[in-house]
């Protein structure tokens, strides 16, 4: 069953899987959590009540668990999490900690879309598509011309909804990527 969803309230979220996330408690991976966390609170400031999360590995639940987090700290029955499932059972073959994240998000979520039973070709692009058709922006982790993240992101640009890639922010902050010059 589709969710009746206002586009120009919704916000969605695409992210690689990998980058930062064996880095839990590390620096850059902390300043993940803070960018992310400051990105969402900011979009609830501007009228953003409801996030389409493609629950994936990765981004997609560090981004859930903040959303979760933003409407615990506003207290606010305002703030809604949809996750968007490419396939019933997504997470099947995940490592158990990736589970555990993944089904913790589910049982808190305001309505869980699933697209599909099972797995089938294209399932993942469809999900995206889901995500760009029903918001009026996206917050990525992009710094890989081809992946998903960047298909999804360059469908946003091309219907005009707005992103915000946090990789310029984070890559800021990365000591490791500081340049001292004499």
């Amino acid at each position: 069953m589709v969710v009746s969803i206002d586009k120009q309230k919704t916000c969605s979220f695409s992210g690689h899987r990998s980058m930062y996330f064996d880095m839990d408690d590390s620096y850059m991976g902390n300043m993940l959590r803070l960018t992310l966390q400051m990105s969402i609170s900011m979009a609830v400031t501007a009228g953003f009540t409801t996030f389409l999360n493609g629950m994936a590995r990765g981004f997609d639940i560090i981004a859930a668990e903040a959303v979760l987090r933003e409407k615990e700290q506003n207290k606010s029955n305002e703030i809604k999490l949809i996750s968007v499932l490419p396939y019933k059972d997504q997470d099947v073959r995940w490592g158990k900690k990736w589970r555990d994240r993944h089904d913790a998000i589910l049982r808190k979520a305001d309505h869980i879309e699933t697209l599909n039973v099972g797995y089938v070709t294209g399932c993942y692009y469809e999900r995206n598509r889901f995500l760009v058709d029903n918001s009026d922006m996206l917050i990525a982790l992009l710094n890989d011309e081809k992946s998903g993240t960047s298909y999804t992101v360059n469908l946003a640009v091309k219907a005009g909804v707005r992103v915000i890639n946090l990789i310029p922010f984070l890559e800021a902050q990365d000591p490791m990527r500081r340049v001292c010059v004499d």
